[in-house]
């Protein structure tokens, strides 16, 4: 993940409404450390990255939950795990991403150096496709290719959720209950928040035809983005700083794309909060929700 890269879009509704600030660069001494103390508050931190691994690996790795593969990370057992195989014979049930580098690799040989059966055993449920509005998400111990998220998962894992997560008022979604039953005041909420699941669900972005890397697109899906925080029935109030950088396209560069990612994905807390999108589905067993997760947001 590179740093540059992280972005904050911070929501807070104090009994008026939700108030929506422009997006900020992470700050590990502004955002991160004040969570490690309870708070009067409620908070959830909806971070884009994976929150769970595919279930037929946890099964050979022996483990039953996602706050097991955090403890294991955080406390030495797996010293090995959050550093990628260079080659096919460094691959471990302990050591699962990969590869290092692109070339001469392939997803079979992830397949077979964690002895699973096939390539959708990679795949979480919640990673599998949603015909007609979003594609397949790449699998989270694969790390080359555009899509890949596994990079930004050892980094999120080590330095924000296993320290949090060891914590009495952390709790993660979906894995410690409904959404709205574990937002108590005192605790923090740690979730899943894919801001490729929001331009679908609630924001109803058109699945082609623009870039999230062109200012001009990201300038005429953040006017959605407001039209429908205005008609949504809830209260949200955009402040003027975002309003300005949302007509801005959030500047000329591509990496405009993070800060709208990070607004987008702050949208999707919002309406998950209020209930306009669904929180985990109710056929999620309870193994695949304690292992894999779920994404805010995203239909069964």
């Amino acid at each position: 993940m590179r740093p540059g890269a992280r972005w904050v879009a911070r929501a807070e509704d104090h009994g008026r409404g939700w108030q929506v600030q422009a997006p900020e660069p992470w700050d590990a001494g502004r955002h991160l450390d004040p969570l490690h103390v309870p708070s009067d508050d409620a908070v959830v931190l909806g971070l884009d990255v994976p929150f769970g691994v595919p279930l037929p690996w946890a099964r050979r790795a022996g483990v039953g939950s996602f706050r097991d593969v955090l403890r294991r990370m955080d406390d030495g057992t797996w010293p090995m795990f959050g550093t990628p195989a260079s080659a096919p014979g460094e691959i471990a049930l302990d050591r699962p991403f990969y590869p290092r580098a692109p070339g001469g690799t392939s997803r079979a040989q992830l397949v077979d150096g964690l002895g699973l059966d096939e390539a959708g055993d990679l795949l979480r449920r919640c990673d599998q496709p949603v015909p007609g509005a979003m594609p397949s998400a790449a699998p989270v111990f694969w790390l080359v290719g555009a899509q890949q998220v596994g990079r930004a998962a050892i980094t999120a894992w080590r330095e924000v959720l296993a320290p949090l997560a060891a914590l009495p008022h952390a709790r993660l979604w979906p894995m410690d209950g409904d959404l709205v039953a574990v937002a108590r005041p005192g605790a923090v909420v740690l979730a899943e928040a894919y801001p490729r699941a929001a331009y679908s669900w609630p924001l109803g972005f058109p699945r082609t035809g623009w870039s999230k890397r062109r200012q001009a697109d990201r300038a005429l899906r953040a006017a959605e983005a407001g039209a429908w925080a205005a008609s949504c029935g809830v209260p949200i109030t955009l402040e003027p700083a975002l309003r300005r950088a949302m007509a801005d396209g959030f500047g000329p560069a591509p990496a405009g794309e993070d800060p709208f990612d990070a607004l987008m994905g702050a949208l999707q807390v919002i309406a998950a909060l209020e209930g306009l999108v669904p929180d985990a589905p109710a056929d999620l067993d309870d193994e695949r929700r304690a292992v894999e997760g779920w994404m805010l947001g995203r239909p069964a």
